[in-house]
């Protein structure tokens, strides 16, 4: 058997340097957003994703609110009554936080190349229109913990750093009670 030269040596562990460095700015550059981007509770409804991976996950679709009128949007997008059921007015924008909310902010791009965000409407069967973010956050959970759905009269909510181009980052999970004010932090451990 030959041995490496130290040439080869020398490059294997440059290569294995370079990669090293690569994972570790990807994850410098999250804790540094982490650190200095907004962060905001954001309502969610759960899924479920037919993903190929392992592991406890949650599949969380995004809800936000629509900064226009109900009328504003049914005017721009046509809608009436038998599209009760169905997704419409589909639209790009991004996320900011005003007033430690999360608010939508559309722009023109074309829907099928959004430039950030894609966002759709649905109206559900008591006519109340609702706006989500199209791309899902996954939120991983540790084997030991207990799944955190919520029951019935209960709201799950996700606190994200909201990246300035891009989905939000989820952090961690919350629950609000029906009429309830305060997000209450799910201990996951």
């Amino acid at each position: 058997m030959k041995k490496l030269s130290m040439n080869a040596l020398s490059k294997a562990i440059v290569v294995a340097l370079i990669q090293v460095l690569i994972v570790c700015s990807l994850g410098a550059k999250l804790l540094y957003d982490r650190r200095t981007r907004p962060q905001v509770w954001f309502k969610t409804a759960r899924y479920d994703p037919n993903l190929p991976i392992r592991g406890r996950y949650l599949g969380l679709q995004v809800e936000l609110n629509d900064p226009r009128s109900a009328e504003e949007v049914e005017k721009k997008f046509g809608v009436t009554d038998r599209y009760a059921w169905m997704g419409f007015g589909q639209e790009c924008g991004s996320i900011v936080a005003r007033e430690g909310k999360p608010v939508v902010v559309f722009d023109n791009s074309p829907t099928w190349d959004c430039d950030n965000l894609q966002l759709s409407r649905w109206r559900t069967t008591d006519g109340v229109t609702h706006l989500r973010l199209e791309e899902p956050l996954l939120f991983f959970i540790p084997e030991t913990a207990k799944d955190p759905r919520g029951r019935t009269g209960e709201e799950v909510w996700v606190l994200a750093t909201i990246p300035r181009k891009g989905p939000p980052r989820p952090i961690t999970l919350g629950i609000k009670n029906a009429g309830a004010v305060e997000i209450q932090r799910v201990d996951l451990d």
